[in-house]
């Protein structure tokens, strides 16, 4: 199934309307083998942010066994690759060096196991008769680069990263089997010593669910095709130099929040109490916030009833998205530039 569909960025210039030509193609050949099972989710144009770091994904496939990035490349004449791993592209009759998408995408697996690990105690469950807390370090992440169908692949030796655009999900299959194989416990794959987890079905929807939640589109003033500097929350304190903060969107969950207008105000933070809220069941105080597929919600610890979180900005009106930091959970306002602790979950 489609998790996320693919949106085209703003092209400004011929080479970026090749490159958004290339990341639509690869995306049809993706929905025909995929948008129809729902065991396979699959996403476009994904945008994740990790402080002022950020990684763009073009293509992302997501099933129990494991992840396969695709990092989708417009070559309208040829590219070559050398035994040392290192690209040139032919342009104009000339021929020029050019950064591996193969090590960028590997750069994005690194980025997106961070993101999904730093928030494994909300997507995953317990292992060891509830004792151990599971993780994604063995969860396993391959790389394919989709070369545009029209282009030309030279290179010397194996290329199992590299495709034509028209072969990468037979690639895409191949590797599916292959992270399933090394999630059995029977395998006799010597890397299943260390790699291959398996995702309950709720554990894939909640990572889709997060996944979904957690992207963020590129700002118009942001610098870089496929990575972004992105500006501190208000709050966060800037690093000096030599040294580096730790951002807390390495730690946090957003809800979905659609876009709204109104003018900016003075960051402030205000502190609310979980009497503020009661359960829509059956009244109770005693609430924590949870989360689920479709992000934040009171869980009820009186009735074990659901509650919808509706929060707004009392400046704009516009939705507010919950950021989680520990057991704190704070309403922000991406237009109003304010963060607000509205809930403390009970030890």
């Amino acid at each position: 199934m489609i998790a996320k569909d693919y949106t085209a960025a703003a092209a400004t210039d011929r080479l970026q309307r090749a490159g958004d030509d290339a990341e639509k193609q690869m995306a049809f050949y993706l929905k025909r083998a995929f948008g129809d099972d729902p065991a396979v989710h699959v996403f476009h144009s994904l945008r994740l942010e990790d402080g002022q770091d950020a990684a763009q994904i073009d293509h992302l496939v997501l099933h129990r066994s494991g992840a396969i990035i695709i990092e989708s490349k417009s070559v309208t004449s040829a590219v070559s690759i050398n035994e040392r791993d290192e690209w040139t592209r032919q342009w104009n009759g000339r021929w020029t060096g050019m950064p591996s998408p193969v090590l960028q995408a590997k750069r994005q697996a690194d980025f997106l196991r961070k993101q999904l690990n730093a928030h494994r105690e909300d997507l995953l469950g317990k292992a060891m008769f509830g004792l151990v807390q599971k993780g994604f370090r063995a969860f396993v992440i391959d790389v394919v680069v989709a070369i545009s169908d029209q282009g030309v692949i030279q290179y010397r030796g194996q290329l199992p990263e590299v495709r034509k655009a028209d072969q990468v999900v037979d690639r895409v299959r191949e590797l599916m089997r292959e992270q399933a194989g090394l999630s059995h416990p029977m395998s006799k794959d010597p890397r299943s010593k260390d790699w291959g987890i398996t995702l309950k079905p709720e554990e894939l929807v909640r990572t889709t669910a997060y996944l979904r939640n957690a992207h963020r589109d590129k700002q118009l003033n942001s610098g870089g095709a496929n990575t972004a500097s992105v500006a501190p929350r208000s709050g966060e304190p800037a690093a000096a130099q030599g040294q580096s903060v730790v951002p807390s969107a390495v730690r946090d969950v957003y809800t979905a929040v659609g876009p709204v207008t109104a003018p900016k105000a003075t960051p402030s933070r205000v502190t609310s109490s979980a009497s503020t809220f009661t359960c829509s069941k059956c009244a109770s105080e005693r609430l924590e916030v949870a989360y689920g597929q479709y992000g934040y919600y009171f869980k009820c610890l009186a009735c074990d009833g659901n509650t919808r979180i509706d929060l707004k900005c009392q400046t704009c009106g516009g939705k507010l998205r919950t950021r989680k930091s520990q057991r704190l959970f704070f309403a922000e306002c991406k237009t109003c530039d304010t963060s607000k602790l509205y809930f403390t979950n009970p030890s």
